[in-house]
């Protein structure tokens, strides 16, 4: 069973459990599915559908940035779609966690401590560790490496 499935089952859970929100954010989750599957003519497997899930996660954490301070109500639900969400990620890493392991690949493949170097660390560091990554973290980190 594929990742679209599973998405299913939950969405279907959420509307019994009348969870409108949960269930709205698993309709938008899906209907990227959807697309990739449509694109790419194939079932989609559960790491492809992590990229959907993480740029849910991206919009839900800029739509947070930008909501004005006296609109608690909003910041709420906007606070509880990013846990949904985030509930279908694995376990990111921390910025200790990410600080080895950039390390460790600046190690491993001689790479210099340049702003040059940027791109291969990013490169290597989603192909093996992808899903566990939040990317503007990752990057953060690696400024802080290669900047000194």
């Amino acid at each position: 069973m594929g990742f679209l499935n599973d998405l299913r089952k939950d969405k279907m859970l959420a509307m019994k459990e009348k969870d409108r929100l949960k269930a709205s954010v698993i309709s938008n989750i899906m209907n990227g599915v959807l697309l990739m599957e449509k694109e790419a003519k194939r079932e989609i497997q559960k790491d492809e559908g992590m990229k959907i899930v993480k740029s849910e996660l991206k919009q839900a954490k800029d739509t947070l940035e930008s909501l004005p301070s006296d609109h608690a109500d909003l910041i709420e639900e906007t606070k509880k779609r990013i846990e949904i969400i985030e509930s279908y990620l694995p376990k990111q890493l921390s910025e200790d966690e990410l600080k080895n392991i950039i390390e460790k690949i600046i190690e491993d493949n001689s790479l210099d401590k340049s702003p040059k170097s940027k791109g291969l660390i990013m490169k290597n560091l989603m192909a093996e560790h992808g899903a566990s990554v939040d990317g503007k973290l990752a990057n953060k980190v690696i400024d802080s490496l290669i900047n000194g």
